[in-house]
């Protein structure tokens, strides 16, 4: 188990504020200049975000399972990197289409496909169980939801 405290949350908030800052004045200097490199570095900032964002969510106790931090974590990031590359290095190419899709874009949703639905949902349904939740928090929802259940 990897301890995070609140004081590395901290950090990952300020990072995650720094990679938003980053994101927007990409989008706006880079946007205008169309073969400029600081909108890919935008995009690689989206990726680095959604690691941050899934850092902080996957911290029960402060503690994270090292095999939730490679995975989905780390994959997600990943995944993400890969998608936002393949649009990138593609944009502006003249090609067929595939399914209505330029054919980068095409690539990047399968990645981001990956990256972010199976990825998670893979994960709640291998780990949550046992990683993300201690058995006997996990066994107190579940009564407290069957008590609810039982209401209604």
């Amino acid at each position: 188990m990897i301890p995070i405290t609140d004081k590395m949350r901290d950090v990952l908030m300020l990072v995650a504020a720094v990679c938003w800052g980053f994101v927007i004045y990409a989008s706006w200097v880079g946007g205008a200049a169309k073969d400029n490199q600081l909108i890919y570095f935008g995009l690689l900032a989206c990726a680095v975000l959604t690691v941050v964002y899934y850092l902080m969510g996957a911290v029960v106790n402060e503690k994270m399972s090292t095999t939730v931090l490679i995975w989905p974590v780390l994959l997600n990031g990943i995944f993400q990197a890969i998608a936002f590359t393949i649009v990138y290095t593609t944009k502006g190419q003249k090609m067929d289409f595939i399914m209505g899709m330029h054919p980068g874009f095409f690539a990047a949703m399968v990645f981001f496909w990956l990256g972010n639905f199976v990825t998670a949902t893979l994960a709640y349904l291998m780990l949550f169980s046992s990683k993300a939740v201690p058995d006997d928090e996990w066994e107190r929802f579940q009564k407290e939801i069957a008590g609810q259940e039982k209401l209604h």
